[in-house]
């Protein structure tokens, strides 16, 4: 760390002194969230060279005692607008409602068969093949590059609109990719990120006005990336989102309406919650689970589904997941109406004959919702066990007609771009209206890469979230997708076989591969794809899966041969960027093999903070955290194995790295829920790893590194500093 980054911490707090700011104010200043703040004012973290640039300009503000007002539009890097900025700041909001437009939009009188079949022409997704042949005729010649790589301190969060616009099972920060690409490719170039995903590198590269190939083995990750890289007029979407919600207004209220308790009219219905009916483990007494496993506090962050409760007929305490569940009923529906607030009340007669006349399927359009069937998998086993044993299952009766409605309409569209921009918007929805949303008393819904079915769902209604979530899309292409430049193709194909790329003529490969097991992407993409219509071909997922008979040595030879495809297309003395984690040693050394053997030279490890943890790090203490990013050159000539490096014995290299460390541990603060700060050992694997790895360091997996160093600290070996 150097002598500006040890300043970082009280530079921060003067700023918020002398500018009376909180930490999530000081964030919006400098466009990043305010766990980040937190964790820099706790030197936990560092942030990146740029946040680090608008710091000091604020500390030279403040020092000086000039006035520090709250931008209306935070921007990060200078395109990406973050979510402290409201609708009101952005660029046309001021000027009319985007939603209300009358701009006529031509329906066609029957539905297209398909939205991909109007996308692709093989496996090139939007003009991609003309843009691929522009793209290779644009770049004879090598862009220049960096000579060496060096410690870039990348931080970039996950609160911006761009980041928000449509989910996925994991992303990486385009504002954070764009620091990356600015210092390896500083005169442009054409980038490849042959595991594209939800097309994040694409978002980046057309930022910096450079030229980019996405590859992507699944056709929903394709359609994502093509929406997401794609510039599209904000008042033609937002008077296609207009014209689909008018052409499903009747339906809407068929389906969502219910009588307001307190002024008696008819008012719209927000969400539902369902619980499931469970039998008692001892007397095998049924009853509904909601009415019993609910503990509240005394604010909604302290609110609680219990584990752990007592029987109401025998009372013998039950566990909650070893409940056996029977059948699920409604327990409460919210609307806003004649009060300032949100109401909750439990369903009335009226409320449900409603539900009883749409479970007859009176309102489903048949022909405009998937039937997939669930194969066996890791991930869809679950929901099978629970009897969403096909896609139309995920849903209540009432959500998957409101879809139906929806996916008619906008396969209605004339305009192709804009029957992909609100599939898009369609497809954003994922979980967010299924079974799988589960109940949070301080609501939302998160989107977890797994499919787990719930003891207590959310009944989401379908076009206020579609509504919602078209307001998100909006956003984003008003603010990042209104600076793209430069092209794009998106292609469905394997990482394996990059035939339609010839040789040495990519200029820098930013990716971020499959991680071993940690996320089945082709079982987690069969909702999207089953509405799309088009399946992963899985025979060369590079995966550690069992269903799919795939151990680690099958994964090892799949990223062996899409490295090495990656070595022959990269240009020489040329870079190829690594977002990886795992918290397997085995993967690990698979993962450096495989970069090794394909011919590239791993200079240096960086850790990429996001900022945020994943659901699944708070949940399972043995998740590793921070991913990693691995430097990887391609030399001008291949180089042979040359002298080994010294071996250093693992818990050897785990005493060593925590002496060199020049910062004291670093330490968790968990600013929205109610957990006491913990030693963040999760970020210490991580710098371990980047630490240890390019050595050639023996290895360990997470769970024993967390045992090694809590050994340590108890016993104060060496000259750690224990306290963050």
């Amino acid at each position: 760390m150097n002598t500006e980054d040890k300043n970082i911490p009280n530079q921060l707090k003067e700023i918020r002194v002398r500018a009376k700011l909180s930490q999530s104010g000081l964030a919006q200043l400098i466009g990043t969230s305010s766990v980040a703040v937190d964790q820099w004012e706790r030197n936990n973290t560092v942030p990146s060279r740029t946040q680090v640039k608008k710091i000091t300009e604020l500390f030279d503000k403040a020092k000086r005692d000039v006035r520090i007002q709250l931008p209306l539009t935070v921007l990060q890097n200078g395109s990406f607008a973050s979510k402290g900025s409201t609708r009101h700041a952005l660029p046309s909001s001021g000027q009319r409602n985007l939603f209300t437009e009358h701009q006529k939009i031509k329906l066609r009188e029957a539905p297209a068969t398909s939205i991909l079949s109007q996308l692709k022409s093989g496996i090139f997704f939007g003009g991609g093949e003309q843009n691929i042949e522009s793209i290779f005729a644009s770049h004879h010649y090598p862009a220049k590059t960096a000579d060496s790589a060096v410690k870039l301190e990348v931080s970039a969060g996950k609160n911006t609109y761009t980041y928000d616009a449509h989910t996925y099972h994991t992303k990486v920060p385009p504002q954070g990719i764009v620091e990356f690409i600015k210092y390896y490719l500083p005169e442009g170039g054409v980038i490849l990120d042959p595991f594209a995903g939800s097309g994040m590198t694409g978002v980046a590269a057309r930022i910096a006005g450079i030229d980019v190939i996405l590859n992507e083995l699944s056709p929903a990750a394709c359609f994502i990336s093509h929406n997401f890289t794609e510039t599209i007029s904000p008042w033609a979407f937002g008077a296609a989102v207009n014209t689909v919600l008018k052409a499903t207004k009747k339906v809407r209220k068929e389906l969502y309406s219910t009588k307001c308790r307190e002024c008696g009219k008819d008012t719209e219905i927000l969400y539902t919650v369902w619980s499931y009916r469970v039998l008692c483990l001892h007397c095998k007494f049924e009853f509904t689970l909601w009415d019993h496993c609910r503990k509240y506090g005394s604010s909604v962050r302290e609110h609680k589904i219990l584990k752990e409760f007592p029987c109401p007929s025998c009372g013998e305490i039950l566990k909650k997941r070893a409940l056996t569940r029977t059948d699920a009923v409604p327990v409460i529906l919210g609307y806003k109406c004649c009060s300032k607030s949100q109401m909750e009340h439990p369903l009335n007669n009226d409320d449900f004959d409603r539900i009883a006349k749409i479970e007859t399927g009176r309102f489903l359009l048949e022909g405009y919702f998937p039937k997939t069937n669930l194969p066996d998998g890791i991930n869809l086993n679950q929901p099978k066990r629970h009897g969403l044993t096909s896609i139309d299952r995920f849903y209540t009766r009432r959500n998957l007609s409101a879809m139906s409605h929806l996916w008619k309409e906008i396969n209605r569209l004339e305009d192709a771009q804009l029957a992909s921009s609100l599939a898009f918007v369609f497809t954003s929805l994922y979980q967010r209206v299924t079974r799988l949303s589960e109940f949070r008393f301080w609501g939302g819904s998160g989107n977890t890469a797994r499919f787990n079915v719930p003891f207590i769902f959310n009944e989401a209604n379908v076009f206020v979230t579609f509504n919602r979530k078209a307001a998100s899309i909006l956003d984003h292409l008003e603010t990042t997708a209104n600076y793209y430049k430069g092209q794009k193709a998106v292609v469905c194909n394997s990482a394996t076989d990059l035939g339609y790329i010839p040789d040495e003529s990519m200029d820098f490969i930013f990716t971020d591969p499959p991680f071993g097991g940690n996320i089945n992407y082709s079982e987690m993409n069969i909702l999207w794809e089953s509405w799309l219509g088009e399946f992963t071909d899985a025979t060369n997922e590079a995966i550690v899966n069992r269903v799919q008979g795939k151990n680690i040595e099958d994964y090892k030879i799949l990223m062996e041969k899409s490295l090495s495809e990656c070595y022959r297309v990269l240009r020489r003395e040329h870079w190829m960027l690594l977002v990886f984690m795992n918290s397997s040693k085995k993967i690990w050394e698979v993962i450096k093999c495989a970069v090794q053997q394909a011919g590239f030279i791993i200079e240096r490890l960086d850790i990429f903070d996001k900022q945020h943890g994943t659901f699944k790090q708070f949940v399972s203490e043995n998740t590793a955290g921070c991913d990693l990013v691995l430097h990887c050159h391609k030399p001008l000539r291949p180089i042979g194995p040359g002298e080994p490096k010294k071996h250093v014995p693992c818990r050897e290299s785990i005493l060593e790295f925590l002496e060199k460390r020049d910062k004291s541990i670093p330490v968790t603060a968990y600013l929205h829920v109610v957990r006491g700060n913990e030693a963040d050992l999760r970020r210490l694997y991580s710098e371990w790893l980047a630490f240890g790895l390019p050595k050639n360091h023996e290895l360990a997996d997470f769970s024993f590194f967390r045992s090694e160093v809590t050994k340590i600290l108890e016993l104060g070996e060496g000259s750690v500093v224990k306290n963050g």
